[in-house]
């Protein structure tokens, strides 16, 4: 059959071209869409990179899907066996699934932005378990050796939180919301975001929220919120206050790569300039509590 040859050829090479019509002419739309829903977290890199790409040509590229085709893949993908599949365990293999099934949503949010099949409850369920998931997810690898390849689900999941904020039907109210998942990658679980480059992904979140018409103000307030309070009571470097200093290095990262993401985007210099003259203050915060 057409699907398991594709998914064969799959396994050794990254396509960058992909003709889905003979597989959907043979089996369907909805099959072929389970088919690739199913591969999503593959744990061979080359074939989860393909299902990945086909998933988007055939959801995005393609005018072939049915509105509850659309609804059947973010449903799935936001379910307890894709996006929420070993969520908040040990690193494992199902990281892969629920990095790769917030692609999907991302997509899925995308394609209705401009159809509007989604009612305003569907899309506030996809928003409030986009927003739970980037706080329960604990996965912070990047590459996995072994031909297991990237995993990536904080960046990934980022481009799941951007589709939602970008679609229509966002609200300026729900803005804590977000925050709040954005802020939970920065402290509080370690070191910040993923293991790599991709730690600067997250902060796009915030000038995407800018471009929605967030203000500059509540951006500000909810900076000054990251570094938590604490009631010190001995000297410098014990093993109870390093991880607070540790908080602050993870906020002042992720801080530059803020500066560096709006002055890319050549927008907000006033809160660019905001945020350079604030390294000095956090530093002074996270020092100030320690004898």
């Amino acid at each position: 059959m057409q699907l398991e040859k594709m998914m064969e050829d799959w396994k050794n090479e990254l396509y960058e071209e992909f003709d889905l019509q003979p597989v959907i002419d043979e089996i369907g739309t909805g099959k072929l869409l389970d088919a690739l829903l199913n591969n999503i977290g593959n744990i061979e890199s080359y074939v989860r990179e393909n299902v990945l790409v086909a998933t988007a040509v055939l959801t995005c590229g393609m005018s072939v899907l049915s509105p509850e085709e659309y609804i059947h893949a973010l449903n799935t993908s936001l379910s307890e066996t894709h996006l929420f599949n070993g969520i908040g365990g040990a690193e494992n293999d199902a990281a892969f699934c629920r990095a790769f099934s917030s692609f999907i949503v991302a997509q899925v949010i995308h394609v209705d932005g401009k159809q509007g099949f989604l009612s305003h409850a569907q899309y506030m369920e996809a928003l409030d378990k986009a927003t739970r998931y980037m706080i329960l997810e604990k996965d912070r690898r990047g590459f996995v050796y072994g031909g297991k390849g990237i995993v990536h689900a904080i960046s990934h999941g980022k481009s799941m939180i951007i589709a939602l904020i970008e679609h229509p039907k966002f609200s300026k109210e729900y803005t804590s919301h977000v925050l709040e998942s954005v802020k939970s990658n920065i402290v509080g679980k370690g070191r910040f975001a993923a293991d790599d480059w991709a730690d600067a992904n997250l902060a796009e979140i915030i000038s995407v929220l800018l471009n929605k018409g967030v203000s500059e103000d509540t951006i500000k307030e909810w900076i000054e919120t990251l570094l938590p309070t604490i009631d010190v009571g001995v000297g410098k470097y014990t093993d109870e206050h390093y991880p607070y200093i540790q908080m602050g290095s993870d906020i002042q990262h992720f801080l530059m790569y803020l500066y560096f993401e709006l002055k890319k985007k050549s927008m907000n210099d006033e809160l660019r300039e905001w945020i350079f003259e604030y390294f000095a203050r956090l530093r002074k915060k996270v020092y100030l509590h320690i004898r």
